[in-house]
């Protein structure tokens, strides 16, 4: 239909306008900030989302939470107290059944070896001090 030199001629112009456009988006995409990394949960985290428990539910939500993240307590200790806090608020909570409670002790007990027996005292504690249903 029309020369050889035609197409060849709108393919260059063609290519030539539309580079441009692709540098300057490959441009915008480098100097994007990444994306933020999600952020893991914390004990203050737990220690919040325990506060609002209303159901037996939503303790099992904060339990599992719980145990899939800080079932081994963290060697360091600046967050001892806490994080016994927490499983004597879990323990004494009225949503938890005495044999749960137990076995939650148990468990946190099995796993972490250098201090059973402050979480055996906290469980036990907690227990003593947990208000009847």
């Amino acid at each position: 239909m029309y020369d050889t030199w035609f197409y060849i001629f709108f393919w260059v112009v063609s290519f030539l306008l539309a580079l441009p456009v692709v540098m300057l988006g490959f441009v915008w995409i480098i100097l994007q900030k990444p994306a933020p990394q999600p952020r893991g949960i914390t004990l203050e985290d737990l220690e919040a989302m325990l506060g609002r428990v209303k159901n037996q539910a939503d303790l099992e939500n904060v339990l599992e939470k719980f145990l899939k993240n800080f079932q081994v307590f963290p060697k360091d200790d600046t967050d001892l107290k806490r994080w016994l806090s927490i499983i004597a608020k879990m323990a004494s909570s009225e949503h938890f059944d005495i044999d749960s409670v137990a076995r939650f002790g148990q468990k946190l007990e099995d796993a972490n070896k250098g201090i059973e027996n402050d979480i055996a005292e906290t469980v036990g504690l907690a227990l003593k001090t947990r208000k009847k249903r």
